[in-house]
Formats: structure tokens, sequence, C-alpha cells
């Protein structure tokens, strides 16, 4: 069944991808229509979590923010088809960096580094980058349950000759590998871990928010040095990016200093353009009271 559902869906996926963005920008917008007005897609999530991050906003300001992420959360996902028809110079053209050379500087020093990013703007669009980057990019994501699906989305990220790596086998192969090459690891950082996985808190929107540890366990372990990528949204199909150093050194950092600030620079990034971050994942889901671990907090929380 999901074979057929593949081969059902693919011809329709084929086409969209060599549309023209005005085109393929109003499919979104049917998609935005039927996701937000028609089912009503995580609506409650949406305005649950903006009034979490932004308890001083007003009910009309969230339900435009709670419109606007819906329609770029449509955006994002005809835009990740898109790319199955676009060529690396379009790509690059619509998804720059202003400063490469920040890390292509620890490549000259052969140290292996983490990227860390969140859903905020364009996380699809980030393969761009491994084409001005002189490493060699592993890709941290999480595999789909429909095979045929996945393997379409890996290659779609492969397109810039990145190596995609599931998550699961991410935290074994990041440390075998920096033992032994100059890599660079990639990977979209603010996911929330489910209650029973859930030990880790630290401050995020002045809420304890479980987080995963395992980015800083290992540049600690290793020395890897550690890079957050600013993603801003210039317009529809536009994204400016830029690289901001967390450490230079994992093993020269302290307990929770590269995970802690991670989620600082996150946050100003959300301020500045909440409409264009990923509000439908329920990011508060594991509270102090529902784990079922012994936790550990953030000293920005202690505080």
């Amino acid at each position: 069944m999901q074979a057929l559902a593949f081969y059902l869906i693919y011809p329709l996926l084929w086409v969209i991808s060599r549309l023209p963005f005005p085109v393929v920008y109003l499919i979104s917008d049917f998609f935005y229509f039927i996701t937000y007005y028609i089912i009503g897609y995580r609506k409650d999530v949406i305005r649950n979590n903006i009034k979490t991050a932004f308890p001083e906003k007003d009910d009309k300001e969230i339900t435009r923010l709670a419109k606007k992420s819906t329609q770029h959360f449509c955006d994002i996902f005809i835009e990740m088809i898109k790319s199955m028809g676009m060529s690396k110079e379009s790509m690059k053209k619509r998804f720059t960096c202003s400063n490469p050379e920040m890390v292509n500087a620890f490549a000259k020093a052969k140290q292996p580094i983490i990227i860390m990013f969140g859903h905020q703007a364009s996380y699809e669009w980030t393969m761009v980058l491994d084409d001005v980057l002189d490493y060699k990019v592993y890709a941290v994501y999480k595999p789909l349950k429909n095979k045929k699906f996945n393997d379409l989305i890996v290659n779609i990220r492969k397109k810039f000759n990145s190596e995609m790596v599931a998550m699961k086998q991410a935290t074994a192969l990041m440390s075998k590998s920096v033992e032994n090459e100059a890599a660079l690891f990639a990977l979209i950082a603010d996911q929330s871990p489910k209650a029973g996985r859930a030990q880790y808190f630290t401050n995020f929107f002045n809420k304890p928010s479980a987080v995963f540890k395992g980015a800083e366990r290992i540049a600690i372990e290793h020395g890897t040095a550690v890079v957050f990528l600013k993603v801003k949204k210039v317009k529809r199909g536009y994204y400016e990016t830029e690289f901001v150093t967390i450490s230079k050194n994992g093993s020269e950092t302290k307990d929770w200093e590269i995970t802690d600030k991670f989620f600082q620079l996150l946050e100003e990034q959300i301020v500045k353009q909440p409409e264009y971050y990923l509000w439908s994942h329920k990011r508060w889901k594991s509270t102090l009271e529902n784990t079922k671990r012994a936790v550990q907090l953030s000293p920005l929380i202690q505080q």
C-alpha cells in the first residue's frame, strides 16, 4: 500500500517541481486554505504555542501569526517538492550565506564541527550550503515511515552531495567519525523528546523545555567546534543565512553552555520573525511533572 501511494502521488510531485514559482505558490495558497480553514491542522497547538511564547500578544495578533505560520508551513512543503526540479544555481540564488568562510576556517584547521539550527524560516533548503563548505557533510534526519517517500526525501536532500544519517544512528556515527575525519554534522536541534525520554530541561521562552543534549555531549567529548545557523526569510522563496559561533572547542565549555546558547540564539531569531517558526510541533508536550526520568535542569532554570 505504501508503494502504491507513492506511485500514485509521485507523478503529481514531479509536475509541481517543474512549474514556475508563481504557479507553485498558488498551489501552496490552495494547500494553506485547505490546511487552515478546512482541516484546521493543529490549530489549537499552534495558537497555544504562540500564546505560551508571547503571552503579551492579544488574540488578534495570535490569530494572525497562526495563519502566517501555517501558510509558511505550506510554503516549506511546496519548496521541498519544487527543489526536485531546481538546478543548483537556482537554489543557490534563493538560499544564500553571508559568511561561509567562518566555517571553512575550521575546515582548514581540520577540526570537526557541528552545525545546529531550528525549525525557523527554511530548514529544507539548508542542503544548499553543502556546496560552499569545505567539509564532508553529514545531515541528520528523522526517517519517514513510508520507505518510498523516505527515499525520495533523502535523494532530494542529497542534491548537494551531503550524506544523510538517520537520527537513531547519528550519535554513534558522529562519535566514530570525529575521531577519523574532519567532518561536519548538521542537525535540527530544537526537537522535543517524548515524556518517556525527556531528561534535560532548559529555558525556552521563559518556560522549562525538554531538549536533547547529544550534540553538546559529543562536542565536549571530542572537542568539536559548534556553530549556529541563523536563517532569515527575506521574501517568499528567498532566504539569507549567517553562521554564528557557539564554541570553537566544545571540550573547553561548561555543562549546558552549548545547549543553552543554541536555544538563546534560536529564541532571538524567532522573536524577529515569529510567523516563520514551526509552531505546529508540540514543543512543550514534556513537562517537569510528566517526565518519567530523573531530570537535569539548566542553570537558566535554576536561577
